[in-house]
Protein backbone atom coordinates (compact mmCIF):
# COMPACT_ATOMS: atom_id res chain seq x y z
CA UNK A 1 0.00 0.00 0.00
CA UNK A 2 0.82 3.15 -0.93
CA UNK A 3 0.61 6.32 0.86
CA UNK A 4 0.31 9.87 -0.31
CA UNK A 5 0.62 12.81 1.31
CA UNK A 6 -2.64 14.99 1.32
CA UNK A 7 -2.90 18.79 1.75
CA UNK A 8 -5.73 20.45 3.54
CA UNK A 9 -6.08 23.98 3.17
CA UNK A 10 -6.50 25.85 6.14
CA UNK A 11 -9.67 28.32 6.56
CA UNK A 12 -9.76 31.31 3.83
CA UNK A 13 -10.58 34.82 5.74
CA UNK A 14 -14.05 34.60 4.27
CA UNK A 15 -14.78 31.43 6.56
CA UNK A 16 -13.16 33.00 9.34
CA UNK A 17 -15.17 35.61 9.16
CA UNK A 18 -18.63 33.38 8.18
CA UNK A 19 -17.96 31.73 11.39
CA UNK A 20 -16.83 34.71 13.82
CA UNK A 21 -20.13 36.03 13.16
CA UNK A 22 -22.13 33.64 13.23
CA UNK A 23 -20.55 32.27 16.43
CA UNK A 24 -21.62 35.48 17.61
CA UNK A 25 -25.54 35.59 16.14
CA UNK A 26 -25.72 32.10 18.39
CA UNK A 27 -24.06 33.10 21.57
CA UNK A 28 -26.76 36.45 21.61
CA UNK A 29 -29.68 33.85 20.78
CA UNK A 30 -28.21 31.20 23.81
CA UNK A 31 -28.34 34.31 26.54
CA UNK A 32 -31.95 35.19 25.46
CA UNK A 33 -32.93 31.64 26.00
CA UNK A 34 -30.53 30.35 28.66
CA UNK A 35 -30.10 33.35 30.67
CA UNK A 36 -32.55 36.46 31.37
CA UNK A 37 -31.54 37.78 28.11
CA UNK A 38 -29.74 40.78 30.23
CA UNK A 39 -26.74 40.43 28.56
CA UNK A 40 -27.84 40.67 25.34
CA UNK A 41 -27.16 44.80 25.18
CA UNK A 42 -23.37 43.51 25.46
CA UNK A 43 -23.32 42.60 22.16
CA UNK A 44 -23.99 45.77 20.66
CA UNK A 45 -22.14 48.82 19.89
CA UNK A 46 -23.24 51.54 22.93
CA UNK A 47 -25.00 53.35 20.21
CA UNK A 48 -26.55 50.32 17.94
CA UNK A 49 -29.79 50.53 17.35
CA UNK A 50 -32.17 46.99 17.38
CA UNK A 51 -35.46 47.24 15.58
CA UNK A 52 -38.27 44.65 15.81
CA UNK A 53 -40.66 45.08 12.88
CA UNK A 54 -41.55 48.49 12.99
CA UNK A 55 -40.07 49.59 16.62
CA UNK A 56 -36.35 50.98 16.97
CA UNK A 57 -34.58 50.97 20.07
CA UNK A 58 -31.10 53.11 19.94
CA UNK A 59 -28.56 52.69 22.44
CA UNK A 60 -27.53 49.84 24.77
CA UNK A 61 -29.28 51.32 28.02
CA UNK A 62 -33.03 51.22 25.45
CA UNK A 63 -31.99 47.54 24.40
CA UNK A 64 -30.74 46.35 27.87
CA UNK A 65 -34.26 47.93 29.06
CA UNK A 66 -36.13 45.58 26.26
CA UNK A 67 -34.93 42.74 27.91
CA UNK A 68 -35.31 44.07 31.82
CA UNK A 69 -38.99 44.10 30.60
CA UNK A 70 -39.02 40.96 28.79
CA UNK A 71 -37.85 39.59 31.88
CA UNK A 72 -40.45 41.44 34.06
CA UNK A 73 -42.98 39.61 32.68
CA UNK A 74 -42.37 36.59 34.31
CA UNK A 75 -40.84 33.13 33.23
CA UNK A 76 -41.14 32.53 29.43
CA UNK A 77 -39.38 29.47 27.56
CA UNK A 78 -37.96 30.79 24.15
CA UNK A 79 -35.91 29.38 21.49
CA UNK A 80 -34.89 31.60 18.70
CA UNK A 81 -32.87 28.92 15.60
CA UNK A 82 -30.88 30.50 13.22
CA UNK A 83 -29.90 29.88 9.58
CA UNK A 84 -28.74 30.50 6.61
CA UNK A 85 -26.34 33.08 7.85
CA UNK A 86 -25.12 34.93 4.49
CA UNK A 87 -22.50 37.62 4.23
CA UNK A 88 -23.93 40.07 2.14
CA UNK A 89 -21.26 43.02 1.95
CA UNK A 90 -17.87 43.34 4.00
CA UNK A 91 -15.39 46.14 4.41
CA UNK A 92 -13.46 48.35 6.42
CA UNK A 93 -14.46 47.11 9.05
CA UNK A 94 -17.99 46.45 8.81
CA UNK A 95 -20.12 43.28 7.59
CA UNK A 96 -23.33 43.12 6.63
CA UNK A 97 -24.84 39.93 7.06
CA UNK A 98 -28.42 37.89 6.78
CA UNK A 99 -29.84 35.39 9.18
CA UNK A 100 -33.29 33.37 9.44
CA UNK A 101 -34.57 33.43 12.47
CA UNK A 102 -37.46 30.82 13.57
CA UNK A 103 -38.60 31.68 17.24
CA UNK A 104 -40.77 29.21 19.90
CA UNK A 105 -41.85 30.93 22.52
CA UNK A 106 -44.53 30.93 25.37
CA UNK A 107 -44.75 32.20 28.68
CA UNK A 108 -44.32 29.97 31.63
CA UNK A 109 -42.16 27.59 33.38
CA UNK A 110 -40.16 25.01 31.22
CA UNK A 111 -41.89 22.42 30.16
CA UNK A 112 -44.64 24.01 28.06
CA UNK A 113 -46.60 22.33 25.85
CA UNK A 114 -45.37 22.08 22.28
CA UNK A 115 -46.10 24.65 20.41
CA UNK A 116 -45.41 25.79 16.55
CA UNK A 117 -43.41 28.48 15.58
CA UNK A 118 -44.71 31.90 16.44
CA UNK A 119 -42.06 34.12 14.32
CA UNK A 120 -40.33 33.29 11.26
CA UNK A 121 -37.71 36.37 10.23
CA UNK A 122 -35.14 37.62 8.45
CA UNK A 123 -32.42 39.28 10.84
CA UNK A 124 -30.40 41.50 9.24
CA UNK A 125 -27.14 42.94 10.85
CA UNK A 126 -24.20 44.93 10.87
CA UNK A 127 -21.68 44.25 12.42
CA UNK A 128 -18.45 46.38 13.07
CA UNK A 129 -15.08 45.45 14.96
CA UNK A 130 -14.52 47.61 17.89
CA UNK A 131 -11.41 49.87 17.77
CA UNK A 132 -10.53 50.79 20.72
CA UNK A 133 -11.53 50.28 24.52
CA UNK A 134 -11.92 47.02 26.16
CA UNK A 135 -13.87 45.42 23.35
CA UNK A 136 -10.58 46.41 20.86
CA UNK A 137 -10.77 43.88 18.05
CA UNK A 138 -14.37 41.95 19.10
CA UNK A 139 -17.37 42.50 16.60
CA UNK A 140 -20.49 43.44 17.60
CA UNK A 141 -23.71 44.46 16.61
CA UNK A 142 -24.37 48.40 15.23
CA UNK A 143 -28.16 47.37 13.76
CA UNK A 144 -30.58 44.57 14.11
CA UNK A 145 -33.49 45.08 12.32
CA UNK A 146 -35.79 41.60 12.62
CA UNK A 147 -38.56 41.64 9.30
CA UNK A 148 -41.18 39.54 10.50
CA UNK A 149 -41.87 36.52 7.60
CA UNK A 150 -44.74 34.58 9.27
CA UNK A 151 -46.41 35.64 12.35
CA UNK A 152 -48.80 33.56 14.05
CA UNK A 153 -51.82 35.14 14.63
CA UNK A 154 -52.87 35.73 17.99
CA UNK A 155 -49.12 35.05 19.96
CA UNK A 156 -47.99 37.68 21.64
CA UNK A 157 -44.17 38.34 21.30
CA UNK A 158 -42.06 39.57 24.61
CA UNK A 159 -40.54 42.31 22.50
CA UNK A 160 -42.37 45.64 21.45
CA UNK A 161 -43.05 45.49 17.68
CA UNK A 162 -44.89 48.63 17.33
Amino acid sequence: MTSEAVTIAGPTPATLLHTDLSMLVTALWYEIDHGDGTAAAGFFTPDAELTFSRRTFRGTDEISGVYRDRTARGPRVSRHLMSNFHVLRHGNGSVEAVSALVLYAQDGAPPVPTTVPVLVADVYDRFVRSATGEHTGRWRIASRRIENRFLMPGDVLAVPTE
